[in-house]
C-alpha cells in the first residue's frame, strides 16, 4: 500500500493534510521528528513536512531527508504555519516540491499529490449539468459527480445506452467558464432507492482550449 509520511514538528492542528489525503484515497503515516520517520519500515511514495517558524530548523530537517537515501527521490512537500513570517523567496533554495501555508488549499493540494504519484487529477464536484444526446436538442438535467480531465461521473433520471454519443454542459461558478464538451458513455448503473442513474462517460475530441479549460477547474486554478 502506498504510504505518505506526515512529520509534524509542527503539528497540522485542523487536520486538513490528513482529510486531503482520505479524499485521495491514501493511507499516511505520522511522525514527530525527521529522525523518527528514519526509523520507519516503510518507503513512502510522498513527504509532508509541517514546518515550524525557524528556516535553519526546517532547513536541518530537509538535509537529514535528502541525505537519506532512502528519500532523496522522493518529492517532498512543507507545510509552513498560519502566519509564518518565513516569504516564498526564503524556501526556494529549499529541496521541496511544493510548499503551501495552513490551513492548505484542497484543490492545489490533490492535483499536486497526483501529479508526484503519477495519478489522474480528478475534482469531487456536485454541481448541476445538462445533457444531450447526439444532435438532439432536447436537454436532460444531471447532478455531477466528479471530474477528471479524460471524462466525468453524474447522475440523472434519464435511460442513457452505453456507447450513446452526448454533450455534457456546465458552467465553472468561479470563473463563469462554460463548457460543451463531447462525450462517450463508457458506465452505467442503476441506483434504485433514488431512481436515476449513475454515468461514467469519457470525453471525446478536445480542442487545446477546451483541454486547458477543464485542467484549470479540475485543479481549482479558475
Amino acid at each position: 500500500m502506498k504510504q505518505v509520511f506526515l512529520i509534524e514538528r509542527s503539528p497540522d492542528v485542523l487536520n486538513t493534510v490528513k482529510s486531503h489525503l482520505r479524499k485521495n484515497g491514501l493511507s499516511f503515516l505520522s511522525f514527530q521528528s525527521v529522525e523518527e520517520a528514519g526509523l520507519s519500515e516503510h518507503l513512502p511514495v510522498l513527504i509532508v513536512l509541517f514546518g515550524t517558524d525557524n528556516l535553519e530548523e526546517m532547513r536541518q530537517d530537509l538535509g537529514i531527508l535528502k541525505n537519506n537515501p532512502s528519500y532523496f527521490r522522493i518529492p517532498k512537500i512543507l507545510v509552513l504555519p498560519l502566519h509564518s513570517s518565513i516569504t516564498d523567496t526564503a524556501c526556494e533554495g529549499l529541496d521541496v516540491q511544493g510548499l503551501f501555508t495552513t490551513p492548505v488549499e484542497q484543490l492545489r493540494f490533490q492535483a499536486l499529490v497526483s501529479k508526484f504519484l503519477g495519478q489522474a487529477p480528478r475534482r469531487v464536484f456536485r454541481i448541476l449539468v445538462t445533457v444531450q444526446q447526439g444532435t438532439s436538442t432536447i436537454r436532460h438535467s444531471g447532478i455531477s459527480v466528479d471530474f477528471s480531465q479524460s471524462g466525468m461521473a453524474f447522475e440523472c433520471v434519464h435511460d442513457f445506452p452505453m456507447g450513446e454519443k452526448l454533450i455534457v454542459s456546465f458552467v465553472n461558478p468561479r470563473s463563469m467558464t462554460r463548457f460543451s464538451l463531447k462525450a462517450e458513455v463508457a458506465r452505467k448503473k442503476s441506483i434504485p432507492i433514488s431512481k436515476t442513474a449513475l454515468y461514467g462517460v469519457a470525453f471525446s475530441k478536445l480542442s487545446e482550449k477546451e483541454a486547458g479549460d477543464l485542467a484549470a477547474f479540475i485543479s481549482g486554478e479558475a
